[in-house]
């Protein structure tokens, strides 16, 4: 093998060494942005829980409001009537 051969041979071992390392760290941002994306729903989906949570303590906020404020309401009704609705609605 001549001088020629061997400068050949190292520049096509380069050659596909860069190629399947460019296609290697091509293939890691696509994981990586998939798994984003992925990540992205998860949290859409835990906002869409905690606002809905964050609704549900709004309204007690306001009949505890409502409670406190007014005096010829009924205290065992309200309470009774919030223990309803929490039985009455899933995941509580």
């Amino acid at each position: 093998m001549g001088l020629f051969e061997f400068i050949i041979g190292i520049v096509l071992i380069c050659t596909v060494g860069g190629i399947i390392t460019n296609g290697m760290q091509l293939e890691r941002r696509r994981l990586k942005s998939r798994q984003t994306s992925g990540e992205a729903e998860e949290l859409k989906g835990l906002v869409g829980h905690m606002h809905g949570e964050i609704t549900k303590l709004k309204d007690r906020v306001r009949v505890l409001e409502r409670l406190v404020t007014d005096g010829d309401r009924n205290l065992a009704e309200e309470i009774e009537r919030l223990r309803r609705s929490d039985m009455a609605s899933p995941g509580a």
